[in-house]
């Protein structure tokens, strides 16, 4: 491959990963999507990957890529599904994952400075140790600060702090020219780069406002008769705001749907079969107004506190019910609160008619707006599975024929480009793609226009795809009855046994932010995401290379992937049974294992993540 060989002449020590299975590992993201679909419309293999360590390896990076016209796709922990990280025209990806450090926390001024690749649970810790935290954060916690940065700012919090960019103090972009520049809010080239996706430039470093340490946190769980009346409470709610001086952090919707799994994944009957209302307060003062605002609006029932506070604590693991799908889909929309009940009505029409069944989650952010995730659950080993996914696209095209916008844009949602922008921005936007990115390496084939083949740029063209959507929708309810028919309703699972349990992974990412083993190697392979990934593919009898395997042994066994697992999978005994089958395949290394102890004995990092954990 040329452009690798040309690129070890400039590299210096730029760590590159080219392998055929470390570059697997970049060519998708938490997504679902089947290899007979990326396959036939995009190059989603890259050349290589490479890890660097600095700003000046990033630039080393572009001016390589710039020169010889070759693709570059900014990646985090790749915790979104929609594309975002994709490559569609190969090229070179620059995984920030590993650049993370906590550069300085200035308790004075309640700020945080990091790299790119930081997860906001370090921060967080390493934060809360001079009574400092975040002001908001993502519900996938264990992921980068840019990645958020560039792709979302909406989630935990954001009614009482708003947009995340509204957190930002400073950031330093590298732009697809390779100029550095250092940018706050009040730049007019700023809000290029805020969830703009990685088109503009790659962000290298930003400084944060952090906030006090809330004295406690009051959750409760309020029970409404059905969607549209929970809904109605939180307009009069947000319009009474102001004047009844009410601040909760957080105002979360999640309808019976979603309460049931809840009580299906905990095997408990904790949650009232009904829709809900959760709030959040992080004083006494705030909660008492709010329980005052409850009783003048008449007879609203709470579930027992016990209830809400789990609800709260289980936050960050929104992909739990994973393990009833095996596979989770979802669109994300953001739309007007008086719009909300309308949309969850007709996604659950359309849900019926394809025999799934609609879970809907809402994070209030505003007076205003709601960002929706309405979920499904389905298996992607089944034939039905190509018929599902179309169904995300038909969700979110029946909210944004609501005024709903798509939560970004990826590549899958590319074709709602017009929902999300007007003309004259996207005008702007491509002026500014030109001044920044001339030879247009910064991920390509996505975002304005998915251009990677002529097919791709047909199926995927605003005009063409909203005519199908809307056509598939009008006709859904012969499809869909069709479908259901010929392959049954989606039935949920009650246990995971070895090859379910590497379907039910969410590919997330938490297990790369707190993993000893990669901390120290770099290497996804060695990570339960990493292990979960090798294990399918010796299910499906696909080729494993020697060195494939003896990733899986890198390991400490300490547990910390399990307790975070998004979907509370079983790992230390997967490992287990994992390390068996290998072993008598391949053996044991234990001189690499050996030699892999040694390392992380000698690693500073390492008891640098022991000591920011104690």
């Amino acid at each position: 491959m040329k452009s690798i060989e040309e690129f070890r002449k400039v590299a210096g020590d730029i760590n590159i990963l080219d392998k055929v299975e470390e570059r697997e590992m970049f060519s998708h993201d938490i997504g679902d999507v089947p290899d007979i679909m990326t396959r036939t419309f995009f190059e989603t293999q890259p050349d290589f990957v490479v890890q660097p360590k600095n700003a000046d390896e990033i630039k080393k990076v572009l001016a390589f890529a710039n020169k010889e016209k070759v693709p570059v796709i900014p990646r985090g922990s790749a915790s979104w599904g929609f594309g975002g990280v994709i490559p569609t025209k190969a090229g070179i990806v620059i995984d920030l994952s590993p650049f993370r450090k906590i550069l300085e926390i200035d308790t004075k001024e309640k700020t945080v400075t990091v790299e790119a690749g930081a997860r906001w649970s370090d921060i967080d810790l390493m934060a809360k140790k001079v009574g400092l935290c975040l002001m908001t954060y993502p519900s996938s916690k264990f992921s980068t600060v840019a990645g958020w940065i560039s792709t979302g700012g909406y989630g935990i919090n954001s009614f009482r702090y708003g947009h995340l960019s509204k957190q930002i103090v400073s950031m330093k972009v590298i732009t697809g020219a390779g100029e550095l520049k250092v940018l706050s809010p009040s730049d007019p080239e700023f809000h290029f780069f805020v969830s703009t996706e990685g088109e503009f430039g790659i962000i290298v470093e930003a400084t944060l406002k952090l906030r006090d340490v809330p004295e406690a946190s009051y959750a409760h769980l309020l029970y409404f008769k059905d969607d549209r009346a929970a809904f109605s409470f939180i307009d009069r709610f947000v319009k009474s705001r102001n004047a009844e001086n009410l601040n909760p952090n957080v105002i979360r919707f999640l309808d019976e749907n979603h309460l049931n799994d809840t009580n299906e994944v905990i095997r408990a009957e904790i949650f009232k079969k009904s829709a809900g209302v959760l709030f959040e307060f992080g004083s006494a003062e705030d909660e008492e107004r709010f329980e005052r605002f409850i009783v003048k609006s008449g007879v609203i029932e709470a579930a027992p506190r016990y209830a809400a506070r789990y609800l709260w604590n289980e936050r960050l693991f929104g992909m739990k019910t994973k393990r009833l799908g095996p596979t989770i889909l979802a669109s994300e929309i953001i739309i007007p609160i008086s719009a909300a009940a309308d949309f969850i009505e007709r996604a659950k029409k359309l849900g019926d008619r394809f025999g799934v069944e609609i879970c809907v989650d809402s994070y209030i952010l505003d007076e205003k707006l709601a960002l929706i995730m309405a979920t499904f659950l389905c298996d992607s080993r089944k034939k039905k599975y190509m018929i599902n996914m179309p169904l995300v696209s038909m969700l979110t095209k029946t909210a944004v024929s609501l005024g709903a916008e798509p939560y970004g844009l990826g590549l899958w949602n590319a074709a709602f480009i017009n929902a999300l922008y007007s003309p004259e921005r996207q005008q702007a936007l491509k002026a500014y793609k030109a001044k920044v990115d001339p030879n247009n390496i910064l991920n390509p084939g996505k975002f304005f226009a998915v251009n990677s083949t002529a097919l791709a740029s047909l199926v995927f063209s605003p005009a063409v795809f909203g005519l199908s959507m809307n056509l598939l929708t009008s006709l859904s309810p012969i499809i869909g009855k069709a479908a259901t028919l010929l392959f049954g309703k989606e039935e949920k699972i009650d246990h995971l046994d070895f090859e379910l349990s590497t379907h039910a992974c969410a590919k997330c990412g938490n297990c790369l932010a707190v993993c000893p083993a990669y901390l120290i190697t770099h290497n996804e392979g060695v990570t339960a995401k990493g292990k979960v990934a090798l294990a399918k593919k010796l299910i499906e009898g696909k080729e494993v290379t020697r060195e494939e395997a003896q990733n899986a042994f890198m390991c400490m066994h300490c547990k910390a992937c399990e307790e975070i697992c998004q979907t509370n999978l079983e790992l230390m005994r997967f490992w287990d049974a994992l390390e068996t089958r290998l072993e008598g395949k391949f053996g044991r290394p234990e001189a690499q294992i050996t030699e892999f102890l040694k390392k992380v004995d000698k690693s500073d990092e390492y008891w640098e993540m022991v000591e920011r954990n104690a």
